[in-house]
């Protein structure tokens, strides 16, 4: 069975549902898209960044939570704690937290949203440091290597997990984490990204080093248990944007809860011979 949805604008929530949903994040278990229709926006008239130092997580938490509020569209946002800072300063001796700040779009609109997000995060404690850290980022922020070069020593092993929270719940979920999964890796670095009104995505960086490489893959399955069961105890998502591969498959329903329901039908109506990526998103 083929199909094709309207692209005219408002006519996938207006005139019935959002049909698209049903094979976006499904992961190949209900369809495969064949096609699709891209937006193209033209190159920013003009584009501040600015690197800021915060004493603690919670200062700039509430500086970025603050900013959403007010409804500003930072187009980058990207808040370290104290462990992943010296890592995104590039500077070894860094203390405290650093926060990358973005603003872009037509000149004054930018201009006016870039001064008014300076203004709220050094309302909370943060402090301008010069947007040259937050630049040095743009230019090599594709560049996975760190993970990759440890990933090719014999027993290193090193991971990704990304979760998201309601703002009133987000440092609880960040303080959890960071505890919990201290003692199975030698770095837990943190940063939060990705805002939105209601709640900001909380990203963790897991570095380690085990005996041999059978040692690293039971370390990175326990990460995975332990992060996954605080996400779920704390009612976050499981994932922010990496989606559920098999990492995160038997959490799932868990996760879904009674939305498993409606989506096994689903499944059952668009595939009933189950033959779209049986076994995963949690349906057999």
């Amino acid at each position: 069975m083929a199909g094709r949805f309207p692209k005219s604008p408002r006519s996938h929530v207006a005139v019935g549902p959002d049909l698209r949903q049903f094979f976006l994040g499904a992961e190949g278990t209900t369809g495969v898209v064949v096609e699709v229709a891209l937006r193209i926006f033209p190159v920013a008239e003009s584009r501040h960044v600015e690197s800021l130092h915060f004493e603690s997580v919670a200062a700039g938490v509430e500086a970025m939570r603050l900013v959403m509020r007010v409804g500003l569209r930072p187009f980058l946002v990207r808040f370290y704690d104290e462990d992943e800072a010296p890592h995104a300063m590039q500077d070894a001796a860094f203390k405290g937290c650093a926060m990358f700040l973005g603003v872009e779009g037509v000149a004054a609109v930018a201009a006016a949203e870039f001064e008014a997000a300076i203004r709220i995060c050094e309302a909370s404690g943060g402090q301008r440091l010069g947007p040259a850290a937050a630049e040095a980022w743009l230019g090599r922020r594709f560049d996975f290597s760190t993970i990759e070069n440890r990933l090719a020593t014999p027993g290193g092993f090193a991971e990704t997990i990304e979760v998201a929270h309601f703002w009133d719940q987000a440092l609880d979920l960040y303080r959890a984490m960071k505890e919990a999964l201290a003692p199975l890796a030698d770095e837990v670095l943190g940063h939060f990204s990705h805002l939105y009104p209601q709640g900001t995505s909380l990203y963790l960086i897991l570095l380690g080093q085990a005996d041999d490489d059978a040692a690293a893959e039971a370390c990175i399955g326990r990460i995975w248990e332990v992060a996954m069961r605080i996400a779920l105890d704390e009612g976050a998502a499981i994932s922010h944007h990496h989606g559920v591969g098999l990492a995160r498959l038997p959490y799932i329903r868990e996760a879904l809860g009674t939305g498993m329901v409606p989506l096994r039908r689903l499944k059952d109506a668009l595939d009933p011979a189950n033959v779209m990526n049986p076994g995963k998103l949690g349906l057999t």
